[in-house]
């Protein structure tokens, strides 16, 4: 896991060692350069494999490529064996040269060999050509500026590309109104004008001053492998993926530990390895008494006890505006899901007793956990009941006023029948995204909506729900989540706040040989309206303790609505307060005030919005000011 930074059509040594010194937290082991009258690449290392041999930017053996590279490949063993069959000779013992010995053989075909998270540019002397290339899921970040006469700045990260004063870091207002929508900007936009992303799956080459990008994978839905009809069928089709899938994200030369809640996801990756006796440490994070009814350390606890694990856990009691300028630093965007904050202190503490960590991320969208899922297989049947019955049975939750923070059933299924009249891509929209109501939830001064109103795109989620030629509703979602919630909301959270702190985070449910199997899986093996990650259950029934498997859903969250109550005064008298609204010119002061009136009397629960307020004005403090 490392950092990488350059630039292409023009060299600047003294930019390309301040955008690499600007990662020096995603690789603290080492840094390098590689400098050409037209070409700069910086790295910074955080040292996994090969120790001593590993040290980017790193040629091949003929000198004719130059690459740096951030991430792990970790099927490099057996390409690096293969290599070696066919006579290549090989200098070093880790992925880096397997990278590149396969790139000089084989080209871009060569991504397809690849099984791992990574991002690279790969600097070829022989075309003159640069390659920049982001993993199928964008578990890796990279972003990119393009400047006059041809020349492209890249990097892991934006606060690199921010090194150099002629990229343009005003804010694109469509990105904010998508973060607005979403609590993320979604590629290619970034929050700031003049940078761009690399979208996750997708391959950029610069070529004589010109750009080029194409997509290099993806997976829509697939028909059904005709000899898997069950439940237990695909279970034991699976698990098999599913094992060698854990086990290959354990390669490493320093140590290697787990976030363990104790809930289905993370236990099955603690019970693979503890299985095939893989030392292993786990960590799990709680609350103080306020926040008793989000803990699940007696769970983690239990299950490391069950497997005999040396088991480590920390308590959160934080002053949550005294932590947000560290959490919007680690991403240099806007990033409104407060569970970032909970990813930044579990990486700080699991820092400091291993440099490799593993999680259960992806576990919800590969094997269908999110009850929306199972809302869908309900609107399905619900197609086929009358409209007036539907309309009448909206009329009676209307009827009961407007929901409060407490009755979450209630406000969860007043938004489910008003989202029916919507079109399936919007309906899911509407679910995934945080603040469909703009006119409420985004209170735009009318300055501010008629210039978003000229840039608004196309809906990110219901675009992608729309795009695959094959499936039903919840095939669909399943595809829009794996190009949108997973990699832009989940791995972003991951990566960032565990790279602030030079930590390795590896998810083997985003294995992308396990995702593609699962892309034939019937909507029926992973989700009922009933019953949630059917297929995973299965495999878990075998490897862990009844108890897990018998635990309701709780997700990663904390009592965040006690922490921010706490710190209310303070938010109404500063970072929202009506002078700091208006003097950024964004928002009426009066709508803020209103969203603020409201949660304070309980009549509906804004708590999210008003974090992801919060978080804007911070980055704004930060980058703008």
């Amino acid at each position: 896991m490392c950092g990488l930074a350059g630039m292409v059509g023009a060299c600047d040594a003294a930019l390309v060692a301040r955008m690499t010194a600007a990662l020096r937290h995603r690789g603290p082991d080492g840094d390098g350069v590689h400098l050409e009258p037209d070409v700069g690449l910086g790295h910074r290392r955080l040292a996994i494999l090969d120790l001593a041999g590993g040290a980017q930017p790193m040629s091949d053996a003929s000198g004719e490529l130059v690459v740096v590279y951030n991430g792990e490949i970790y099927n490099f063993a057996a390409l690096r064996e293969e290599l070696l069959a066919a006579g290549v000779p090989l200098r070093t013992r880790g992925d880096t040269e397997v990278l590149l010995e396969l790139w000089r053989r084989e080209g871009p075909a060569a991504l397809r060999k690849l099984r791992g998270m990574f991002t690279f540019a790969l600097w070829d002397r022989r075309t003159r050509e640069l390659h920049l290339v982001r993993d199928r899921l964008g578990q890796k970040p990279l972003y990119y500026a393009q400047l006059p006469a041809g020349v492209l700045l890249f990097a892991s990260e934006p606060k690199a590309l921010l090194q150099s004063a002629a990229v343009d870091r005003s804010l694109d207002l469509a990105a904010l109104d998508a973060y607005l929508e979403l609590y993320y900007v979604p590629p290619p936009r970034s929050i700031f004008a003049g940078i761009q992303q690399l979208p996750p799956g997708h391959r950029l080459t610069w070529r004589e001053g010109q750009v080029t990008i194409s997509r290099w994978w993806d997976c829509e839905p697939r028909p059904p492998d005709p000899r898997l009809t069950s439940v237990e069928a695909w279970a034991e089709a699976v698990a098999p993926t599913l094992a060698e899938a854990i086990e290959l994200h354990t390669v490493s030369d320093v140590p290697v530990g787990a976030f363990l809640s104790g809930g289905l996801d993370s236990s099955t990756i603690v019970a693979a390895l503890a299985n095939r006796g893989t030392a292993l440490q786990t960590f799990c994070v709680g609350y103080g008494p306020e926040g008793a009814s989000y803990e699940e350390r007696h769970h983690a606890r239990a299950v490391a006890r069950h497997f005999g694990l040396p088991h480590h856990e920390i308590e959160l009691q934080i002053d949550i505006l005294d932590q947000v300028a560290a959490m919007v630093a680690g991403f240099d965007e806007p990033f409104g899901s407060w569970t970032a904050l909970l990813a930044y202190h579990l990486s700080h503490f699991a820092r400091q007793r291993v440099t490799v960590a593993l999680a259960g991320d992806g576990g919800d969208e590969v094997f269908g956990g999110y009850p929306r899922y199972r809302g869908l297989r309900i609107s399905e049947h619900l197609g086929r009941v009358p409209a007036p019955a539907i309309e009448l049975a909206g009329r009676a939750l209307r009827l009961l006023g407007e929901p409060t923070s407490a009755v979450s059933l209630r406000r969860w299924g007043r938004q489910f029948l008003e989202s029916l009249a919507l079109p399936p891509g919007e309906r899911y929209a509407a679910w995934v995204g945080k603040g469909a109501d703009s006119a409420h939830d985004r209170p735009y001064t009318r300055e501010t909506a008629r210039r978003i109103a000229g840039v608004r795109g196309p809906n990110f989620i219901a675009e992608a729900f729309e795009r695959p030629v094959f499936g039903d509703l919840v095939a669909r979602a399943w595809y829009a989540d794996i190009h949108g919630f997973l990699p832009e909301n989940v791995l972003r959270c991951t990566d960032r706040m565990s790279m602030a702190h030079g930590l390795e985070v590896r998810v083997p449910f985003c294995d992308h040989v396990l995702l593609e199997q699962m892309a034939s899986a019937p909507s029926a093996m992973r989700v009922t309206a009933l019953a949630s990650k059917r297929v995973l259950r299965k495999i878990g029934a075998k490897w862990l303790p009844p108890a897990v498997l018998q635990r309701k859903k709780l997700g990663f969250t904390a009592p965040f609505g006690a922490w921010l109550k706490g710190v209310e005064q303070r938010v109404t008298s500063d970072w929202l307060h009506p002078e700091v609204i208006a003097r950024r010119g964004l928002f009426e002061p009066a709508g803020v005030a209103r969203i603020l009136g409201e949660h304070r009397r309980g009549t509906r629960d804004h708590g999210p919005r008003i974090w992801s307020l919060i978080v804007l004005e911070q980055w704004q403090r930060m980058y703008c000011d």
